[in-house]
């Protein structure tokens, strides 16, 4: 056990998933000085980012490989060649972090979406927070927030309403028992209790949800769930100088789709939009690898951008639907395209198209034509932009990082902030 004077605070991000992880980050800086924060990982590809920002990180095994990790996106993105945590990995994951947890004795643990501390916090008896989108959790179905998924917006089930989908789909996220058997076996062999619903297995005891009621459009959440209001990623780094020094010409589309992006979905925006007359910022070259097409030169492509900085410069923004994403571009009050590559994803698009700052598209609209006339509705109609500026006063108004680590210090003893 640690004999620092503070209690420890332990967060448990999953490391393949960038915008999951420098959240995390975000929230540990506003714990700085009230605890000692630690963290914990099993070496995926962001894990790195921990240690750049001074935090100690636990790496426990099974490690991820790039092709474990790249099999884990295609089943959270639901698509073929997916494939899901096996029991025996949940089970090594649980005993290694019942392990740390002896060995560190927290306060409490914090995570976004790591399954097995599900499992391993319950074990130990120890307080779980989760700092959370509210899509797809029990309060999300419960208050019939969902709307049908476009993975299955297909026929026969376009044939019927609207509001009869979005019911069936609310109706049956109370309800679901998928993967529950799997998940309730390894409840078993760990010794935690089963779980009755889907919907139950992911409440934490505090949802800490990442949003505020003027998104979300729901004044009040059930407990334990409460709005911190936005939490996302502000990495480091300049902006380069040539995107600083690019021409204004042309419309300027800030193009990203996170670490969480289907490269051929990634492959096929990226070549419609060059064919589209704008100057393009587009931070992929990690999903293209070495097969980066030709493009033409108002087309950029970049790493990895600070983009709570570059969001700003553009006129409009196309991007995945993770929530850090659409929050950076919601706060920085640029009108966006959304693309949801998940049920989650859409939804999270979809709270900012309802406040009229965005456009929703199917990953299966993504054609030069769709994308372009969302664009150009974007650019052209002023009511985008003048929606846009409003969200972004709206998300200016929380501090969503310092409203988590106010939490935490009322709930667990933390010292001053």
């Amino acid at each position: 056990m640690s004999h620092t004077a503070l209690p420890i605070l332990l967060f448990g991000p999953e490391t393949l998933n960038i915008a999951e992880t420098t959240r995390m980050i975000e929230v540990a800086r506003a714990c700085t000085g009230s605890f000692e924060c630690h963290f914990y990982g099993y070496g995926g590809e962001y894990e790195h980012l921990i240690a750049e920002a001074g935090f100690p990180c636990h790496t426990l095994e099974p490690r991820l490989t790039p092709e474990r990790t790249e099999e884990l996106m295609r089943a959270d993105r639901l698509e073929w060649g997916g494939r899901f945590f096996t029991h025996d990995e949940l089970v090594s994951r649980v005993n290694a972090e019942l392990a740390l947890f002896e060995r560190l004795q927290p306060a409490a643990i914090v995570i976004g979406f790591t399954l097995s501390t599900y499992y391993s916090a319950r074990a130990a008896k120890l307080p779980l927070v989760a700092v959370t989108p509210i899509a797809l959790t029990r309060a999300f179905f419960d208050l019939r927030m969902g709307i049908w998924p476009d993975a299955l917006s297909v026929p026969p089930f376009t044939w019927l309403p609207q509001r009869t989908l979005d019911r069936a789909f609310n109706g049956w996220g109370r309800r679901s028992r998928m993967l529950l058997g799997r998940l309730n076996r390894v409840a078993d062999t760990v010794g935690t209790p089963r779980w009755s619903r889907m919907v139950e297995f992911l409440d934490a005891d505090e949802m800490l949800v990442a949003n505020t009621p003027e998104i979300v459009g729901e004044p009040e959440l059930p407990a334990p769930y409460r709005y911190v209001g936005p939490v996302f990623a502000r990495l480091d780094g300049e902006v380069p100088a040539e995107i600083l020094e690019m021409p204004r010409d042309l419309p300027v589309v800030y193009f990203a789709m996170g670490s969480s992006a289907n490269a051929k979905v990634l492959r096929r925006a990226l070549l419609a939009l060059a064919e589209l007359p704008y100057r393009v910022i587009a931070p992929v070259r990690r999903h293209l690898g070495n097969d980066v097409p030709t493009l033409p030169d108002r087309v950029l492509v970049t790493d990895w951008l600070p983009a709570h900085k570059v969001n700003p410069l553009a006129d409009v923004a196309f991007i995945h639907g993770g929530e850090g994403t659409v929050q950076t571009a919601a706060l920085s009050g640029t009108p966006f395209l959304g693309v949801g590559l998940q049920p989650e994803q859409e939804m999270n698009v979809e709270f900012y198209a309802r406040q009229g700052c965005a456009i929703r598209l199917r990953k299966r609209e993504l054609s030069v034509a769709r994308i372009g006339s969302a664009l150009d509705a974007l650019l052209t109609e002023p009511g985008y932009r003048a929606n846009a500026e409003r969200v972004a006063g709206l998300l200016g108004e929380w501090d969503g990082p310092g409203n988590v680590a106010r939490f935490l210090r009322e709930r667990y003893g933390g010292g001053p902030a």
